[in-house]
């Protein structure tokens, strides 16, 4: 709420103003100021417009969110069109229908161990309207996609591996009880709120501590060459137990974000060790299980997918094996503390990937704010929006969300690397809380 060069009156004007707006309420939160008064929606079902409104002759359909007049995808009077030309210099849209670009697949957000977790804290009527709202197509988002971390990331319950015996390269301590607890009800629970199965990628933040050179699965390090096929093998075995517990997968990343050394879960691929392990490792494991899992490359951010593109696509035997691209949004210096001032946004890379090779696929693999829950702040539903729209221009065909739901915090996350998601279920006072990521996303979805 850039309290920091705003009056005192100003800020008070500010604070009057929004709660006279908001249906919730003034709520305190901490913030890295200290505590100021913030404001979200509560949870409520989203009002289905009628269809057949925006089919008749000449009829457009107006469904509008803003801040100011409390409209939250409110659906509006229908506009007229009518013949005539555009006024010189007026903007123009061209509808052509000869020309095609891509078929697009649909939004979905993630089910961390931390999301999963805070549901079972919910009251049951709040678990049916979170997933109501992100999964049902009559009055949610009509999310049809979802991500997985394979293994423990920063946002589950500490630091954990499906093969935790040291040295064990047959597997045999493979085990995913830990997602039967939380994780795969949730999943579950989501399809039939959405009535269809749903289309799971799994990521690998770092495989178990004894297959790398670093002995951890925190702080970087790379998976040692003597484990890359035992490594292979765990995808499939992890693939085979999901379908087994009636959650099979789309598909898989090779790795979350392998450029990134970070105090969680993570594990360093270059481009060519990348290439080298889908070649001659994950990619033949997959192809062999019969199971007809995808796989996606990268799996990081806009600024380098292009480079890594170049790399796998070049070699034609890893290329057989690779469906397309995962990238992340992450990079903009207006949001995001960390990126060079000049920026690392690079919307253009996402085309250039597709005019690489235009019989591969993109997908943007995981969004979201960081620097703490976000709430009350408007900039962040702008932030969504103008990356949707700018990478649906560069042929993107899938975008898959962060944390479906996190605490008033930002978290749980392990190792307090604390951001946003488009719900927040405030925990201390037992209210779900939708953030403006919420409605921008479902003028997309």
């Amino acid at each position: 709420q850039q309290v920091k060069t705003k009056p005192m009156l100003g800020l008070g004007m500010k604070l009057l103003r929004d709660l006279c707006r908001s249906r919730v309420g003034a709520f305190a939160y901490s913030t890295p100021l200290g505590s100021l008064l913030l404001f979200a929606d509560e949870a409520r079902v989203l009002d289905p417009p009628p269809l057949q409104q925006g089919q008749s002759e000449g009829k457009v359909m107006v469904i509008r969110t803003s801040q100011g007049g409390g409209e939250r995808m409110r659906l509006l009077d229908p506009l007229q069109l009518r013949p005539g030309a555009a006024p010189t210099g007026s903007p123009v849209v061209v509808i052509d229908p000869a020309r095609r670009y891509q078929t697009f697949l649909g939004f979905g957000g993630s089910f961390t161990e931390s999301s999963a977790e805070l549901l079972l804290q919910m009251r049951p009527e709040q678990q049916a309207e979170l997933l109501r709202a992100y999964f049902s197509e009559e009055t949610g988002l009509a999310y049809t996609w979802g991500r997985l971390h394979m293994g423990s990331c920063d946002f589950s319950k500490g630091n954990w591996s499906c093969v935790a015996e040291a040295g064990d390269i047959e597997l045999k301590s493979f085990s995913i009880e830990r997602y039967r607890a939380a994780m795969l009800p949730m999943i579950k629970r989501a399809e039939e709120f959405a009535g269809r199965k749903l289309q799971l990628i799994a990521s690998p933040w770092s495989p178990p501590a004894w297959m790398k050179d670093t002995g951890s699965m925190l702080h970087g390090g790379v998976l040692l060459p003597e484990f890359r096929s035992a490594w292979a093998q765990h995808y499939v075995k992890f693939a085979q137990a999901l379908q087994n517990e009636g959650v099979p997968l789309w598909g898989f990343t090779v790795q979350n974000e392998p450029h990134a050394t970070t105090p969680w879960e993570n594990c360093l691929f270059s481009a060519e060790a990348e290439r080298d392990f889908i070649r001659d490792y994950l990619g033949p494991a997959l192809e062999e299980s019969g199971l007809g899992l995808k796989l996606l490359a990268w799996d990081h951010n806009r600024d380098d997918m292009f480079t890594r593109a170049h790399t796998i696509y070049g070699d034609p035997v890893a290329s057989k094996y690779v469906w397309g691209i995962g990238y992340h949004w992450y990079g903009d210096p207006r949001y995001e503390f960390w990126p060079a001032r000049e920026g690392m946004l690079l919307h253009e890379n996402v085309r250039k990937v597709h005019e690489l090779q235009p019989d591969k696929h993109i997908i943007m693999t995981e969004a979201c704010q960081e620097m703490g829950p976000q709430i009350g702040n408007w900039q962040l539903g702008e932030r969504y929006a103008e990356a949707i729209i700018k990478d649906l221009e560069g042929w993107l065909e899938a975008w898959i969300d962060w944390n479906l739901v996190l605490d008033q915090k930002g978290g749980p996350n392990h190792v307090q690397n604390l951001v946003s998601a488009p719900v927040i279920y405030d925990t201390a006072r037992e209210r779900l809380l939708f953030l403006s990521s919420y409605y921008y996303i479902g003028h997309f979805s």
